[in-house]
């Protein structure tokens, strides 16, 4: 049986026996002939790979909508998704699983409820200018903030699907971005056109479609310089996404989601209305805790020219765990496949997520560990394709235990 419960939300108690079950929920689904058919064209190109959590109708017409019902480019980017999905992070759990990620105790969740007043949308709460991001990234590797990250993301998807069963309509996430206490300096520019960037990016790319608006509110008079600065590293539907509230946002809010979805801390003081959500505050990095390593002595080194790829082998037995720290000098895309003879990367079956771009330099080094199930050779792919001309160096230690 497949268990979906949001707890959050007083619609979550529910239970999906199975896919037919939960396309018996959808039978007042509002899709279309067209779209219906399209969906059916497009499950059966990734049908392989689809796990029955996630084979429901409106998540398949995400991709659809999203890269224009575009079959070339979203098969591809879909089985990119499909197999993250059960790579050992095992997505299609996570929302089961305790928020109980380091990085959780800073970076608070914010998923609030249904807004009601725009219809078929859930409410998440980012504290975006008091959110310690340059502590985040100075303190943990990229891959443990996204791995932190997913697990808020699919407790969004799993509110959407079980508003979907229960609604029998397509709905999405009503992204609110608080940028109270935001400050302009150096950092801020680092972190727009880097590290957060790059999370955005990621966002985008495996969550086609979930967010139906990106609403901006207590903003600073220099946010005009940051979305200059931001904009064209946004995919164009993330763009066209953004809506920025002018002085009067407290009242136009409310004109998209009811007020026990909106944070208690936006209620003038000794006043409880008219925010009723409880959100915990966000609490900064300790500096103590950044990263104060260097590149180890016995590190090896890779070279990826601009555009290229490169990769390095290790024969690894069934049951060893395979451990890695990587420093790089810019951004670059990393993946680990399990080698077979004769068979090409792309064909590969991959046991560590593909990350399409982590940025760099690295403020931390990557550093993961994956316990192999089976003997053989893993290959560790690095990507330069960012880059027009940075030659990439890959400062890599590798331990087998």
């Amino acid at each position: 049986m497949t268990q979906i419960s949001a707890g959050l939300f007083p619609y979550s108690s529910f239970s999906l026996q199975s896919k037919d079950s939960l396309d018996l929920c959808l039978f007042r689904m509002p899709i279309s002939e067209s779209d219906q058919e399209a969906i059916k064209k497009l499950r059966e190109l990734v049908k392989d790979q689809l796990t029955p959590y996630y084979d429901t109708d409106f998540n398949l017409l995400r991709w659809l909508k999203g890269h224009d019902y575009n079959y070339d480019v979203i098969k591809p980017k879909l089985l990119n998704h499909l197999l993250f999905r059960k790579s050992d992070w095992d997505l299609d759990h996570l929302a089961d699983k305790p928020r109980d990620h380091p990085v959780h105790n800073h970076w608070k969740s914010g998923l609030t409820g249904v807004a009601e007043k725009t219809p078929n949308t859930i409410v998440n709460i980012e504290q975006t200018g008091a959110n310690d991001y340059w502590g985040m990234l100075n303190s943990y590797p990229i891959n443990e903030i996204l791995r932190a990250r997913v697990h808020d993301l699919e407790s969004m998807l799993r509110a959407v699907m079980e508003l979907e069963a229960r609604t029998g309509e397509q709905c999405s996430v009503i992204y609110v971005m608080d940028l109270t206490g935001l400050k302009m300096d150096r950092k801020l520019t680092t972190l727009v056109s880097g590290g957060l960037a790059s999370i955005s990016a990621f966002m985008a790319e495996h969550y086609v479609e979930m967010v139906h608006s990106f609403v901006l509110v207590n903003v600073p008079s220099f946010i005009h310089a940051v979305w200059t600065i931001a904009r064209p590293l946004l995919p164009e539907k993330t763009r066209n996404k953004v809506n920025i509230m002018g002085s009067n946002w407290k009242a136009d809010i409310l004109k998209l989601a009811h007020g026990d979805c909106l944070p208690t801390y936006w209620n003038e003081e000794g006043n409880r209305e008219p925010f009723h959500a409880p959100i915990e505050r966000c609490v900064p990095f300790p500096t103590e805790g950044y990263y104060k390593g260097t590149v180890p002595s016995d590190s090896k080194i890779l070279s990826v020219g601009p555009g290229k790829t490169d990769y390095v082998d290790v024969d690894v037995k069934e049951g060893q765990k395979l451990s890695w720290e990587i420093h790089a000098n810019g951004h670059f895309a990393f993946v680990i496949y399990k080698v077979e003879d004769g068979v090409e990367n792309e064909n590969l079956a991959r046991v560590y997520p593909l990350f399409s771009k982590i940025p760099g330099p690295t403020l931390v080094p990557c550093v993961d560990n994956l316990i192999c199930r089976h003997n053989g050779k893993y290959r560790l792919w690095f990507g330069n394709q960012h880059a027009w001309f940075h030659t990439l160096k890959i400062n890599y230690s590798l331990k087998i235990e």
